[in-house]
């Protein structure tokens, strides 16, 4: 069984990855072929996801599954968080023009890179 801070975070993750992609945890759960309560305490961290589920729950998020348990303790920023699963499985093209967009606004703006 998974340790209670592996619950909490992979339930953060999917919460994050969830939102991402605008599913509600009705229609992630309808995806993956559990209920929506269900959804709510893997979320919460009160249950543990099985490894057929986490795959599951990986493929309706377009996500690696290891994604979902991975920990980014020093990104504590709320946005970074969400930036970085927004990013995650795209084409590396697209990745790399909008870093390129966004070292160009930082440029421009004279922030610091």
């Amino acid at each position: 069984m998974l340790s209670n801070n592996i619950q909490e975070v992979a339930g953060k993750n999917i919460r994050l990855f969830r939102q991402t992609k605008g599913l509600t945890q009705e229609k992630l759960a309808e995806l993956v072929n559990v209920s929506s309560s269900y959804i709510g305490y893997l979320e919460r961290g009160l249950r543990a996801p099985s490894l057929d589920l986490l795959a599951r729950i990986g493929i309706a998020l377009e996500v690696e599954p290891t994604d979902l348990l991975y920990t980014t303790e020093n990104a504590s920023d709320p946005t970074l968080k969400k930036l970085n699963a927004l990013l995650v499985g795209k084409n590396p093209k697209s990745i790399n023009f909008l870093y390129e967009v966004a070292m160009a606004y930082f440029v421009s703006t004279s922030d610091s890179i």
